[in-house]
């Protein structure tokens, strides 16, 4: 594309596009600013007091649940209880409710992503949740249980609770941080002056952290429940959470129109398991794309995948839901052993020296542990390990959320054993404390991480889904612990939190071993439209969430040395004639018509435009075969009809795009979470090495344009700015695209799709010419040769709008799209030097660039293959 550019500007953005100038890169994580969170909106407070009373509600009505099912009916007895079944049954009965609670989250999922959305699918939940508690209330008046419906009410309520517990915990986590709509990264100035990337995902992280934070205030409710429980009855005791639920719900309807609502989606449950079944068939993600199936004759076969959205992309977004449901494949090994303080330990407190301690009041200390951790976490140990640099990575976080569970299980184990060499109830029950703290620590760092996942990772509209799957793996932990109920009773009680320690300790290292490079990250591209090109590819290939475009000068600047707005943009003959060329070109014309014909979303400011192109000299034969081989409704210009002085043409349909709306467009596409919330951060790049200035940065993309002759850890002297000026008109009579190639010009005239009639006029081709300043011989000769071609130019309706200079990035040899593997775990992919041909060409070497690290992208975490 021949358009022309400002001094300074990458040649590419600024002859052909609207991207940053030299020095702009694109770089996951951050390339050398501190990262920090931003501010919580005051909204997605209100759903976690909101999240905080349902937990209240939960934790207060199954605090007693052990003492209520093992002990028998007996007022005035140390230790409370109804129905007298024993531990094995307590524990057992716990874990069912426990595994139905979170089991039903893939339920409440269907629902709302299926049929009502989260809001709605949350009323109806607390619904439920009323519905069912009334029942507890009242199967457990002192009468009730008398007359022996105590138990049958208990099963009952429990399977009514447990559908409304599963249908708000599948929705309100990403109801919560869907209520934070700023898709990419920002500079902030500080007022001590300093510069912060302030980080949409850390402010995730922050939601989720306070989150889980208001979860544990609300589970100490068994603080109230258990005493009521102890000192007047249990009736009461359930009735406490019965008032908080109809408390939260009420003011949950009432902020009804407060909140930002995602309606669901179609069907898009149904249209996953469809996407995975031709997955399966087809037996890889790869393969079930329609562009693989049309190419492999397999298209026709499934019905579903000529459906009109049925996409390469739709396809990539389901393979990485399912990454997110691998990672928690592992989760239900920490979970058995999460469960044991809820029955098992509460169980082996009672063999303990209560002292007027009730037996299940200990359970508390795991939420206040985190109600401490959170908080310190948060203001103290991430901030200084951020300014230290020091990447405390998602699986890291886990694997020592295993560590700390299994430890807790040790203690568990050790403790049991001197209970058992003990005189009857003579270890105070207080030395049980660890074992709830080491639980809650872990709880920080293995399920604030989970939930990060599921909504980081899953397709916008199956956000529930994947979030109550990893809900689900507590209910699957559960449904062992039922397994276990033969062993969760003495003597056998050493051997099985021995048990449990080895496998937590096992999983955590099967964690980090076969998960640990799921969170690493491609990184780095500069914000021109090669950058952005790569930066999509990316993204249709699973890592947009991965990607950050770090660029001095970002899509919709205007400045003296950001002038691309006034750039054309066009598919045309300008390229060169070696192979890479012919294929980049073929690559790319291709790909947009492919855009254009399915009225993708990319496509918004592109354009089916007729054209003529002459050249003055006959063109390579090789390049006018490519070229009419692909090219639609291309016929050669007979002799004849050609200009004096022509000595070839052609008429074909060419693709137009309007340059500084469409970059401005794919910044904010690509910016959206249906693209995975690619950041875009203004940042100059002083070197190489500063783009891998966090240790997350595996790869960089290196789209720097002309500032690759002289940046450090490239400077390629096979880089040249070739200069050119090009004229901004409004003429509303020119409909087609027009040009001839000169030696030393291009004369071109660009109509700009959507733009009021607007046109680029060119141009020059002067090669390591460096002036910026506007030659007004230069204006005149343009607007001459052009009128010439196009007489229609003439008629008195054109008005010059603009005149621009600028740099295409030039190369010797053509552009270079090459990796560099600088040393271990540090790859650059080089993509510069394709001088006017960045929009033709420019998906085309997107595509090579990112296919030459596909095993690297690949190693980190699957994003790209599940």
């Amino acid at each position: 594309m021949p358009g022309d550019c400002k001094k300074g500007e990458n040649p590419i953005t600024r002859t052909e596009a609207e991207g940053p100038s030299d020095g702009d890169l694109v770089s996951v994580d951050n390339v050398g600013l501190r990262r920090v969170p931003d501010r919580i909106p005051w909204i997605v407070l209100l759903v976690i007091v909101v999240e905080l009373g349902e937990r209240f509600t939960y934790f207060g009505l199954s605090g007693p649940f052990q003492n209520y099912i093992k002990n028998p009916y007996n007022p005035g007895a140390e230790l409370p209880g109804a129905l007298g079944r024993g531990q094995a049954v307590a524990t057992a009965l716990g874990n069912f409710f426990k595994f139905w609670a979170y089991a039903s989250t893939v339920l409440g999922a269907i629902v709302a992503d299926q049929f009502v959305g989260k809001f709605k699918a949350i009323l109806i939940a607390c619904a439920i949740y009323v519905v069912g508690l009334t029942v507890l209330v009242a199967t457990a008046t002192p009468s009730a249980i008398k007359g022996g419906s105590a138990f049958g009410g208990l099963v009952a309520s429990m399977v009514i609770i447990g559908a409304g517990t599963g249908g708000i915990k599948a929705n309100v986590t990403p109801f919560c941080a869907e209520q934070y709509q700023k898709a990419h990264a920002y500079v902030k100035t500080l007022k001590s002056g300093e510069q912060v990337i302030v980080d949409p995902e850390l402010t995730v992280e922050r939601m989720f952290m306070w989150f889980y934070w208001a979860v544990n205030i609300g589970a100490l409710s068994p603080l109230i429940t258990v005493n009521v429980e102890a000192h007047a009855s249990f009736w009461l005791a359930y009735l406490i959470p019965l008032i908080v639920i109809v408390i939260v719900t009420a003011l949950f309807l009432c902020s009804n129109k407060l909140f930002l609502k995602t309606r669901p989606q179609g069907s898009p449950i149904v249209d996953a398991a469809r996407t995975v079944h031709i997955a399966i068939a087809e037996r890889s993600f790869e393969k079930a794309k329609p562009s693989a199936l049309r190419e492999n004759g397999k298209l026709e076969q499934y019905a579903f995948a000529n459906k009109s959205g049925y996409t390469d992309y739709s396809v990539e977004k389901v393979r990485t839901g399912i990454t997110a449901c691998k990672l928690f494949l592992l989760f239900p090994f920490y979970f058995i052993c999460w469960t044991q303080i809820w029955n098992n330990v509460i169980s082996q407190a009672g063999q303990m020296a209560l002292h007027g301690t009730p037996n299940d009041l200990l359970q508390n200390l795991d939420p206040i542990a985190l109600i401490i951790f959170i908080p310190l976490l948060d203001f103290l140990v991430y901030p200084l390990l951020r300014r230290y640099k020091i990447n405390f990575r998602p699986e890291l976080k886990v694997t020592a959320g295993f560590f700390m569970a299994s430890l807790s299980m040790v203690y568990a184990c050790v403790l049991q054993h001197y209970i058992y060499r003990s005189p009857p109830n003579s270890i105070h029950v207080w030395i049980q404390a660890p074992i709830y703290i080491l639980v809650g620590f872990s709880e920080a760092f293995v399920v604030i991480t989970g939930l990060e996942i599921a909504y980081t990772k899953a397709p916008e509209s199956l956000r529930s889904l994947v979030s109550a799957l990893f809900w689900l793996t507590i209910g699957i932990a559960a449904a062992i612990c039922i397994a276990l109920a033969p062993v969760s009773q003495d003597p056998y009680l050493v051997w099985m939190y021995g048990s449990l320690a080895v496998v937590a300790c096992l999983g955590g290292i099967l964690f980090y071993v076969l998960f640990g490079r799921a969170f690493d990250a491609p990184v780095p591209i500069e914000a021109g439209i090669i950058g952005l090109n790569v930066a999509l590819e990316l993204s249709r290939h699973g890592y947009g969430r991965h990607v950050t475009v770090v660029a001095k000068d970002l899509p919709g600047d205007i400045h003296v040395d950001y002038t691309s707005p006034w750039a054309g943009a066009n598919f045309s003959g300008i390229s060169g004639n070696d192979p890479n060329a012919l294929r980049w070109d073929k690559a790319g014309y291709l790909s947009l018509m492919e855009l254009i014909d399915r009225g993708a979303e990319e496509a918004k400011y592109l354009s089916k435009t007729e054209s003529t192109e002459y050249w003055d000299e006959q063109p390579n034969p090789e390049k006018i075969a490519s070229v009419t081989e692909y090219l639609r409704d291309v016929q050669v210009i007979p002799k004849p009809d050609l200009p004096q002085g022509v000595a070839f043409g052609l008429r074909f349909t060419t693709i137009t795009l309007n340059a500084p709306a469409h970059c401005q467009h794919l910044k904010s596409l690509l910016s959206k979470p249906g693209y995975g919330s690619v950041k875009f951060v203004r940042r100059d790049i002083s070197s190489m090495e500063d783009a891998f200035a966090s240790s997350n940065t595996k790869i960089v993309f290196n789209c720097i344009g002309n500032k690759a002759k002289t940046l450090p850890g490239v400077q390629d002297t096979k880089c040249y700015p070739t200069r050119g000026q090009i004229v901004l008109v409004k003429a509303p009579a020119v409909k087609q695209n027009m040009m001839r190639h000169g030696k030393d010009y291009e004369t071109y005239i660009i109509p700009r799709p959507m733009s009021d009639s607007t046109v680029i006029l060119g141009g020059y081709l002067q090669k390591g010419d460096s002036d910026d300043l506007i030659r007004e011989h230069e204006t005149k000769s343009i607007l001459q040769r052009t009128g010439d071609l196009l007489p229609v130019l003439t008629n008195g309706e054109t008005r010059v709008l603009k005149v621009a200079v600028g740099f295409r990035p030039s190369r010797e040899g053509g552009a270079r799209v090459e990796r560099q593997d600088i040393r271990p775990g540090r790859t650059v992919v080089h993509n510069y030097g394709a001088g006017g041909t960045g929009y033709q060409a420019g998906m085309g070497m997107a595509q090579d660039a990112v296919a030459s690290v596909r095993e690297v992208l690949g190693s980190l975490g699957e994003v790209g293959k599940l």
